[in-house]
């Protein structure tokens, strides 16, 4: 992807850079996150304890907003996230 900010397809507006938010355990925010494949739930003894991410592509998404419609528009970073 481009450096540039994209514009919005409907406004034809430059769009506001961003990210997607996601609240963890403690109420502790992160920047959400893209992962390959299909989601797996990972148990143990019947409790489910999130999703399984070893092994999987793990890309921080970015995303723009358009200031007059409200459209969003996201993209997963080409830098791996090393967890």
């Amino acid at each position: 992807m481009s450096s540039t900010t994209p514009s919005c397809l409907r406004c034809r507006v430059a769009m506001e850079d961003g990210y997607l938010l996601d609240r963890a355990h403690h109420n502790s925010t992160n920047q959400a996150e893209w992962v390959d494949g299909v989601p797996e739930l990972r148990q143990w003894l019947g409790m489910s304890l999130g999703l399984k991410t070893a092994n999987h592509t793990m890309l921080k998404v970015v995303a723009y907003r358009c200031p007059r419609c409200g459209m969003l528009e996201s993209y997963a970073h080409h830098k791996s996230n090393p967890s």
